[in-house]
């Protein structure tokens, strides 16, 4: 070990350990409230971002470490499921309009869906399930009942979570989902006025999904955890502020635009670019937090003929692991080649799997800085 990584790689390590140690214990402080879904059990101690990266590290990091410790079977702690390939917008930094939508238009049937739930609801290690994968999810008219049906049969702390981008989300609607057991429901937003909307959100009104929101928050939501996302990128990153002022009632989560595994197209135009030296600190305290992914770790996504692609993030689909028509998800996650990719990673051999090649999770959080880009950390700290 050189003298810059004894300097500085400890006290990297101890701050990322402490940051994930402070998150988590979070949701286990009695005191802690949420604005909304604060009597539901499930979601009441999520409070803001730090609370939502609380629940994603607590239901990422256990399965990882278990992996790497004893490369035993793994369930998924998070399940996303594809029940329509279908979105009513084409956001600037979402692949859709160019991957998913180029496809005939396809709904889950209800025997495949129910056999995806039967499953789920018997493995104790599934925490959240997302009935929403590359799509809007709400263009599906059964939605209601499929979250009604996974809901009354779930075990006790299982959640669902549905992701919109709102403008399907009129107070109809709202009060169906509600009573069908939506435990947190994450509205993606990603602007604070309607000039940047437009840029961003391209092809949904701003006057309706505004709408939608006043009238969210005028709803009952002590069952129902309310989260408002901001992606960021160079387009919308100037309206954070604004945003956070806005809508102070709700939850609010935020984090930075990615490339989904190489297939956003112009990301060199949207990423927000930071300093070189505060890249390294962030690749230095990431790949010790995740020195390999927690996408084929700790999370799965299904599609809507039962496919089951290796990662949720590649919208290219460049490896599909199984169908779980004929194969159960236990079966397919802990497959012989769902291994090998997993042994790769915890190699650092991320390089040689082609949807993680050009992922930018890998290339901004994740990547080992070499003994060079080690000396360049230090030299602003030592001067």
């Amino acid at each position: 070990m050189t003298f810059i990584e004894i300097l500085i790689s400890p006290l990297i390590r101890f701050f990322a350990d402490a940051l994930v140690a402070f998150c988590v214990s979070l949701e286990k402080l009695p005191f802690l409230r949420s604005p909304t879904g604060y009597n539901n059990p499930r979601v009441r101690r999520m409070v803001g971002g730090i609370g939502y990266w609380a629940h994603s590290f607590r239901l990422t990091l256990p399965n990882i470490r278990k992996w790497m410790k004893t490369r035993g079977e793994l369930f998924p702690m998070v399940l996303q499921v594809q029940t329509i390939n279908r979105c009513n917008a084409a956001c600037a930094f979402c692949p859709y309009p160019y991957t998913v939508h180029l496809q005939e238009k396809r709904v889950m049937d209800d025997a495949l869906y129910s056999k995806i739930v039967d499953e789920c609801v018997t493995e104790p290690d599934l925490h959240d399930f997302v009935p929403m994968s590359k799509n809007e999810p709400l263009l599906d008219v059964k939605m209601e009942e499929r979250v009604a049906e996974f809901k009354q049969k779930a075990q006790r702390h299982q959640l669902v979570e549905l992701v919109t981008n709102g403008s399907p989300l009129i107070p109809g609607r709202i009060k169906r989902l509600m009573a069908a057991g939506v435990d947190l429901l994450t509205v993606s937003v990603n602007a604070a006025n309607e000039e940047t909307y437009n840029q961003v959100m391209v092809g949904l009104s701003w006057k309706q999904v505004m709408n939608n929101l006043e009238a969210l928050s005028k709803e009952d939501l002590a069952m129902t955890n309310v989260y408002l996302r901001f992606v960021s990128e160079q387009d919308n990153r100037k309206d954070l502020q604004v945003f956070r002022n806005r809508w102070k009632g709700f939850n609010l989560f935020t984090f930075n635009v990615n490339n989904r595994a190489g297939t956003v197209k112009d990301y060199e135009t949207k990423i927000i670019d930071y300093a070189d030296f505060i890249q390294r600190i962030k690749r230095m305290a990431g790949s010790h937090t995740y020195p390999v992914c927690p996408y084929i770790f700790s999370l799965m996504h299904i599609l809507e003929n039962g496919d089951v692609p290796m990662c949720s993030n590649d919208w290219a689909n460049r490896e599909v692991l199984g169908n779980v028509r004929t194969q159960s998800i236990r079966e397919i996650y802990n497959s012989p080649r769902m291994n090998q990719l997993r042994e790769l990673m915890a190699q650092g051999r991320f390089e040689e799997i082609d949807a993680c090649r050009e992922c930018s999770f890998y290339h901004e959080w994740m990547k080992p800085l070499t003994a060079e880009e080690k000396v360049q950390v230090v030299e602003p700290v030592t001067g």
